[in-house]
């Protein structure tokens, strides 16, 4: 299963930073490199997809969001540049707009969930597979590859769809998602997928979702990067022609892993999260102590 496109959907309300995303989509807040640049965090996770190698990621935005979005990506700098910092911003201008060559805008008018938001795109992905990301997760590899890429060779040499995952504690799951998984012979990172259950609770999780032969306290939790068939969409929008108000992802998830199969893959690395205030500022901290010029 090797997939060409990528899907972000990035026209969520963002209600957990607001009042900030009022006048800021959260796909525009920004976010230290370790160049010393400071870039939004869509920028971080459009490069991440194409350094796994899709040709085209497709961006899901509200109408407001969009324009704005589509403005950092596609628009020139203003006016005439001259000087040090007119040579400095030129540079970046020329470094950044290659990536709007691969994007692909996909508008959600109305808000109704994670699941419909991936839904808007079912014309788009057809029947091809697909590697959905989060626009809230920052994604670092802990090996010379990067996450996406190590989902997709997983993808690519059992020829089923994939969920990166990642283990927390039992403290932790109350706030993920936690799947179910079979052991596979001679794999150490690579699992059969049994189920998933959005935010279990710990009695849920014990009994089902525990690591098979783990301490009992770990679990996998959804690492934010889902390699997953076209026909999936048909998942989404049979759970949509079922349940009234926000379509999320867990029940279509639930379907696929009953009726298709798919693997569980131990991501190398750790995601970073900016869904919410804490999370973005803590985010931000790791991510300046991790520069090479940065003190302590």
């Amino acid at each position: 299963m090797k997939p060409t496109r990528a899907v972000i959907p990035l026209a969520g309300l963002a209600s957990r930073l607001y009042p900030a995303t009022k006048v800021i989509p959260k796909a525009l807040l920004p976010v230290p490199g370790q160049d010393g640049s400071l870039r939004p965090a869509v920028d971080w996770i459009v490069r991440e997809a194409l350094a796994g190698g899709v040709d085209e990621v497709v961006l899901i935005v509200s109408p407001r969001d969009g324009e704005l979005i589509r403005r950092y990506f596609d628009e020139p700098p203003a006016g005439i540049l001259e000087g040090v910092s007119g040579q400095r911003i030129f540079d970046a201008w020329n470094e950044l707009k290659p990536l709007s060559e691969h994007l692909r805008y996909v508008y959600q008018l109305e808000a109704r969930g994670f699941g419909d938001a991936v839904l808007q795109c079912r014309e788009v992905v057809g029947d091809e597979p697909f590697v959905l990301l989060l626009g809230d997760h920052l994604y670092k590899s802990s090996s010379t590859v990067p996450c996406v890429r190590q989902v997709l060779d997983i993808g690519a040499q059992f020829g089923k769809g994939v969920l990166g995952v990642t283990r927390r504690d039992e403290s932790e799951i109350g706030q993920l998602g936690v799947v179910g998984v079979r052991i596979m012979p001679d794999r150490s990172s690579v699992f059969e997928l049994t189920d998933m259950r959005e935010k279990p609770s710990p009695s849920l999780a014990q009994a089902t979702l525990r690591i098979p032969g783990s301490h009992m306290s770990e679990y996998f939790c959804i690492f934010g990067i889902y390699l997953l068939p076209g026909h999936f969409m048909e998942y989404l929008q049979t759970v949509r022609e079922q349940h009234q108000g926000e379509l999320d992802l867990s029940a279509s998830l639930r379907r696929w892993i009953s009726t298709d199969g798919g693997l569980a893959y131990e991501v190398e690395g750790d995601f970073l999260d900016i869904g919410t205030p804490r999370n973005y500022c803590d985010t931000i901290a790791q991510l300046h102590q991790a520069r090479p010029d940065s003190v302590g």
